[in-house]
């Protein structure tokens, strides 16, 4: 539902959870559940709700690479094999749903556990509805859950409810305005849905724009190594003419730049190359358009992109 970000915290229970696993890994599985270590930590509601989120990560963890590799299996031929992988796959899934169930067992109470579990049921079990009813929850026993907030707007948003769904992005913003994850949905809901909101805030569609923007400046600023968000920030100058604004296409010649010193790998490198060259070109810059090009090919040789373009450019 949303991105994640990653609590140091949370991190060193988590590995600390995986090490107690693997203890538990040379036991024999038959007489001992999984869900066993959890037993202790549920006297206290902190630690409770600590211990579950770890064994969440990890069991997803499991899971996944189950995933993948019953992927490769498939790939393979070998379909039986695959989805015996699979079927272990989804064992890994209902344990974390037992973790969540039995937390909430005897914390009914924790905002905290609501959340996670909502999180879990959209994300890997694909209940929607279920998954809002604990975001409900989360947020009527602690109004202050800007987690919870976030995830509630953006599944009002989902279903076409926008003014509840604003009131409680909004309000997660409140909680945390220097989060750079609830600003990222924020900026989206505004560029997607500016109908909408220009109905529901009064808003001209130029001051969507404005706003969108200086929310996407504040979160590269708030996030400056994060990929994602500085190739979303880069990408929004391309949207300027659908609100009646002029590009400025110096900022976003900049912002591709920015992101291309945090780009992964040789496709993620090419296309802000190939981005930043149609910056360029519609400023006119048939220079600086050449030489993003002419990196690009380097990257990716003989790509058809980058010879039309080139053939734009040489007009």
């Amino acid at each position: 539902m949303q991105r994640f970000t990653i609590d140091l915290g949370l991190f060193i229970l988590f590995c600390s959870t995986v090490s107690l696993f693997a203890e538990e890994a040379t036991k024999d599985l038959d007489s001992t559940s999984p869900l066993s270590i959890l037993e202790p930590s549920l006297q206290d509601q902190s630690e409770a709700e600590r211990r579950i989120r770890a064994f969440d990560r990890l069991y997803i963890s499991i899971a996944r690479a189950k995933y993948m590799k019953a992927r490769e299996l498939e790939e393979k031929g070998a379909t039986e094999e695959a989805k015996a992988v699979s079927d272990e796959a989804r064992k890994q899934f209902e344990l974390v749903k037992d973790a969540y169930l039995l937390g909430l067992s005897k914390y009914d109470n924790s905002a905290v556990l609501h959340n996670f579990y909502g999180e879990f049921l959209l994300d890997y079990l694909g209940k929607a509805d279920e998954a809002a009813g604990h975001w409900q929850r989360a947020v009527a026993l602690d109004g202050k859950h800007a987690r919870a907030h976030n995830n509630l707007g953006m599944y009002w948003l989902h279903i076409g409810k926008y003014p509840e769904g604003l009131k409680h992005m909004n309000r997660a913003l409140a909680l945390e305005p220097d989060n750079p994850d609830y600003l990222f949905n924020m900026i989206q809901v505004y560029l997607t849905n500016y109908l909408q909101v220009m109905e529901i805030n009064h808003w001209s569609r130029n001051e969507i724009f404005e706003e969108a923007m200086r929310l996407s400046e504040r979160t590269v600023k708030l996030a400056p190594t994060d990929f994602e968000l500085l190739r979303d920030h880069a990408l929004n100058y391309f949207l300027a003419d659908d609100f009646g604004i002029v590009p400025d296409w110096k900022k976003a010649a900049e912002a591709w730049r920015a992101a291309g010193k945090h780009a992964r790998g040789k496709v993620e490198k090419f296309n802000v190359r190939l981005n930043e060259a149609r910056v360029h070109i519609r400023a006119e810059n048939r220079k600086q358009a050449k030489k993003c090009l002419k990196e690009a090919d380097a990257l990716i040789p003989n790509n058809p992109l980058v010879q039309t373009l080139m053939e734009e450019v040489d007009r």
